[in-house]
Parts: structure tokens; sequence; C-alpha cells
């Protein structure tokens, strides 16, 4: 194979995520430094910008230090998540080790093989379970199943690619959940309109964006399972991801049984937790390292033997998990050198006085753009919504109709964008190059930006409501 020229080859992502950083900082001392006033609002979670109160500051441009220092900051902020990347890959481990996770993928996918159009269906399920998981559940805490999904694409035939993809169906349902707390809520909070108003359009939303994702993982899948030359990660090494002997040798055990009610365990109480009781990362960190613990005593391993297993899961993804701080130190950089409040108003500006529907579509592309800089949905909305709200009215949206574009706009982006750590720990777990994942995940994001947007188109035509 001819060598690609040097300006062909992608970076390694440490490398592209310190690029980043580095130009963050530059345009630290060229973009002007502005902000909006801010408020807190009941029922917001971050103080929310004041519409019309943007600003000039005095310049505070960040320096070659100030930016490598902002990695460290950026693994102080998100160090709870990278706790959970670790402890639970630990947990996953001692599963993995006692061969739960192989004995039951492997007897579940013997069944299903023998039907016809058994890969289309364990995509569509696959991928269903995990957006379902998304409407209550962040996509952090959906990395340590990585390992189950790559492991069923390889056994089914498929490559990494499809791996992933199926777990990031829990991306697409974060995305468009009806029912997100941190981004419809957040966005009803500052509008005043009722919390998760407008749920039936949303739903069917969130139903047509799976169904989208599920049909290009399926036309990308059967192209490599017709010629595995066509997969993107052709070449890639899967060694220890796959299942390690055939489906037929794979019957569960008493004990599987038993480290299978931990799993389900963790499940249920992640979710309830998450939903009921207002549990977030430290409590979920909690349960997977409880979880792990408990699984391994059920599958017989002595103390050494269970801690052994949490050191070597966390070794397989601790690069991972330190993809999430550095990704973090962009938005830092941003903030210290006082520009995210500029670009937020500079790209929001030239919407005022647009045709609506073209409005509805320009705004799903800037809350796109935005999200580059602030990952967050919380932080986007509240960074956001208070400057749309008035743009959308001025053009004949309603603020229903605002909160589809920010949610169109917010989450879907996150598939292919490097500054969302949860992303990139995925990827290096999945062994994927970002390069390779984003030339398939471009695809997602364009299907489900074209869902999104003629659910725009009928939101405006109808007037979505109430106000």
């Amino acid at each position: 194979m001819k060598e690609k020229k040097w300006y062909m080859r992608m970076p390694h992502v440490c490398i592209l995520l310190l690029i980043i950083i580095i130009v963050c900082a530059a345009l630290t001392y060229i973009v002007p430094a502005g902000e909006f006033d801010r408020e807190q609002l009941e029922g917001a979670t971050r103080a929310v910008v004041v519409a019309g109160s943007y600003h000039r500051v005095e310049q505070s441009p960040v320096g070659f230090l100030a930016a490598f220092k902002a990695l460290t900051q950026g693994f102080q902020a998100t160090s709870n998540i990278i706790a959970m990347i670790l402890f639970s890959a630990g947990a996953f481990k001692v599963m993995t080790e006692c061969g739960m996770v192989e004995n039951l993928l492997g007897s579940l996918l013997g069944r299903v093989s023998a039907k016809k159009n058994s890969g289309r269906l364990v995509i569509w399920i696959v991928t269903f379970i995990f957006s379902v998981m998304g409407i209550f559940i962040g996509p952090e805490v959906h990395v340590p199943f990585t390992v189950v999904t790559v492991a069923i694409a390889l056994a089914m035939g498929y490559d990494l690619i499809v791996g992933m993809a199926m777990l990031i169906g829990g991306c697409v349902g974060f995305a468009t959940a009806p029912i997100n707390a941190s981004t419809i809520g957040t966005a009803d909070a500052i509008s005043g309109l009722p919390l998760f108003s407008g749920m039936g359009l949303r739903t069917a939303f969130w139903f047509c964006s799976t169904c989208m994702t599920c049909l290009i993982i399926c036309r990308y899948a059967e192209k490599v399972k017709a010629d595995p030359t066509k997969s993107l990660t052709y070449g890639v090494d899967v060694s220890g991801l796959g299942l390690k002997k055939d489906m037929a040798d794979c019957h569960m055990r008493p004990r599987d049984w038993g480290v299978l009610a931990c799993l389900a365990g963790i499940f249920a109480f992640t979710i309830v937790g998450c939903t009921q009781w207002g549990w977030y990362v430290d409590e979920m960190t909690t349960v997977f390292i409880l979880g792990g613990i408990l699984a391994g005593i059920v599958a017989g391993f002595d103390g050494n033997k269970i801690v052994g297993c949490f050191i070597e899961g966390a070794k397989e993804v601790v690069f991972g998990a330190m993809c999430v701080g550095i990704a973090n130190a962009i938005s830092i950089v941003l903030s210290e050198g006082r520009i995210m409040d500029t670009i937020v108003y500079a790209l929001s500006t030239p919407l005022a006085g647009l045709p609506t529907v073209i409005g509805a579509i320009l705004m799903t592309l800037v809350h796109g753009v935005v999200n580059f800089f602030i990952p967050s949905g919380s932080g986007q909305a509240a960074a956001t919504m208070p400057i749309m709200f008035p743009i959308g009215d001025l053009i004949g949206m309603t603020k229903q109709t605002s909160i589809l574009c920010f949610q169109i706009g917010d989450g879907v982006t996150n598939i292919i964008y490097p500054t969302l750590g949860s992303l990139m720990a995925v990827l290096a777990i999945a062994r994927v190059p970002f390069e390779k994942w984003f030339k398939f995940a471009i695809r997602l994001v364009a299907g489900i930006y074209l869902v999104g947007w003629v659910f725009a188109a009928i939101a405006v035509t109808i007037r979505w409501g109430p106000f």
C-alpha cells in the first residue's frame, strides 16, 4: 500500500486535542473578549445569560503555559467521570474474566444467528436498547458497555465500527430524548414552558432518529459482511475484543446466572437512581464498584483476583479516560480567555430577520457549531437559549420550536466532535481511529439532521405550542 503524504495522515487523538487547545488559546489573542450578564432562574441548574446584555470586556489572552495548565484543570473538572470510566471498566473485567459475558453473548447469538436477517435484527435490538437507555442516562454511562457491543458485532461477522455505532445509539437517544433533564429540562425552565411539554412530537422525533441510525448502521454492516476489505477499520487488531470460543461452545453455567444478576442490578440501580433518586456520576460509580465486587464473589474469585481484574480493566481504558480530561481543557481555555460568549453572540446574531423555516434550519446548525465549544447540554442551553428565544420570536417561531432546534443541534454533533470526552473514551476502548469513525459517523449526523429538519418544518407549520 502506498504510504500517505504527511499532510494526509490523521494525527493521534491526543495530538489532535492538543492542537485544538493551542488554536483556542491563540484565538484568545485575536477574538474580542466579551460577556453576557447572567442571572439564576428558578428551575435552571446554571446561571443563564440575559438577552441583549452582550458587552466587550478586557482582553484575557491564555498564554502557552496557561494552555497546558488547562490540561490539569480539565482532569480536575472531570475527575468523577474519569473515576467512573476506570472503575466501571474494572467491574466489567470481572464479568468478562469469569466467562459470563462470553457465554451469554455466545448462547444468545447462537440462537439468533440461525434466523433470517439475524444481523439486522441484532443491530436494531441493541441500538434501540441503548437509545432507550440514553433517554434516562448520559452517554458517559454507556462507555463501559463498549466491550459488549463490539463483541456482539465481531461475533456476527461485522467490524469495530458496527459495534461502536450500536453503542452510539445511546448518544442518539440522549440527544433526541423527549424528557432529557439537562437539555430539555434546562431550556423549559429558561423559557417558562411546562417541564417536558411537547413530549408527543419529541417522542416521534426520537423514534424516527433511532430508526434512521439503525438503517445507516445496517447498510454499512451488510457491505462489510459481504466484503470485509470494505471495512473502515480493516486491518485493525481486534485480538481480545471478540468471543474467545465458538458460539456453539457457549453455555450459561449456574454461576454465570448469578454474575448476570449483578450486571442486571447495575443496570436497574443506575436507571432508577438517575430518574428517581437524583443520582449522577459519583453514585453510579459506587454502583459499578459494588456490582463488580459482588460479581467477583459470586464468580468464586478471591480478593486478590477481584482487585487484579479491576486493575486490568482500568489499564485497558486509561487512554480513553485521559481523553475525557484533555477534551475538557478546550472549554476551560475558551472560558478563561473570555471569548466563549463572543463566539455564541457572533453565531446567533445573523439569524434575526430570516424566513421562519430557514431560520429554524440555520438555528440547528448554529447550535451544532456552538456544541463544539460547549459540549455540555445544560451549559449550552444556559448560554444560548436566552439569546435564541428572542430571535425565534422575531422570525415567528414558538419557544417550543426553538427548543427543538436546540435539541437537534446540541446533541447530534456529539457523535463526531473530539471535544466530547466520552466519545474519545469509547473510540479508545473500541480501537477505532478517530478519522475512521468520522467517515462513518458523519453519515449518522447528516441522516439525523435531515430527520430533525423535517420535524422542525412541521413544528413551524403547525405553530407548535403551547407558546
